[in-house]
C-alpha cells in the first residue's frame, strides 16, 4: 500500500507536465535541454533513463545528453567539451553530478541564464524538471536552480559566453 501512494506524487507530476506542455506549445517553441550525466553506477543511470523518458514525455523539452568523466561535483562538466558544430545552443542544462552514486543530499544544478528573462515556457520547464529531479532522486539529490544558489547562474554566465546557452 505505502508504494503505491509513492507514485501519486509522480503521476501528478507529470499530468501538470503534460498540461504546461500544451500550454507551453502553444505559447513557445519546444525548449531545449542539455543533460550532463557525471554518474557511474547501474541505479543511478536507471534513474537518468528514467529521469530522460519523463522529460522527454512531456513534450515540451527536446532533451540532448552529454556523458562526462567530472568528478568534483562543483567542477564544469563542459570546461573541456567543445560544442558540435550542429548543437545549437539550450535553453537550460541540467547536470546529474557524480555525488549522485555515493552521497545524499546532492545538489543537482538546474543550469540557466537567469529566471528574470526567461520566457514563461522556460519557467514552466524549470518546475517541471526540478519536479521529476526531485521525484526520481529522492533522497540521493534535489535540483537547485538560479533562484536558490549562485552556482548554477555563475555557470550559466560561463555557458552563455561558450556558447552552450541562448
Amino acid at each position: 500500500m505505502m508504494k503505491r501512494r509513492r507514485w501519486w506524487p509522480l503521476i501528478g507530476v507529470l499530468v501538470l507536465m503534460g498540461a504546461a506542455a500544451a500550454w507551453a506549445q502553444e505559447a513557445s517553441p519546444s525548449i531545449r535541454l542539455l543533460l550532463v550525466d557525471e554518474t557511474k553506477t547501474f541505479t543511478s543511470t536507471m534513474k537518468v533513463a528514467a529521469t530522460i523518458g519523463a522529460l522527454r514525455q512531456t513534450g515540451l523539452l527536446d532533451v540532448s545528453v552529454r556523458l562526462s568523466d567530472e568528478t568534483n561535483d562543483y567542477a564544469d562538466p563542459l570546461q573541456d567539451i567543445a560544442r558540435d558544430a550542429d548543437d545549437a545552443p539550450f535553453d537550460l542544462v541540467l547536470i546529474l553530478p557524480r555525488g549522485l552514486d555515493t552521497k545524499t543530499g546532492v545538489s543537482i544544478w538546474l543550469v540557466s541564464d537567469g529566471l528574470e528573462i526567461a520566457s514563461p515556457g522556460e519557467r514552466a520547464a524549470v518546475e517541471a524538471i526540478s519536479g521529476v529531479v526531485d521525484m526520481v532522486f529522492e533522497g540521493s539529490g534535489i535540483a537547485v536552480d538560479v533562484s536558490e544558489d549562485l552556482w548554477p547562474g555563475l555557470l550559466g554566465a560561463a555557458y552563455r559566453s561558450k556558447g552552450w546557452l541562448r
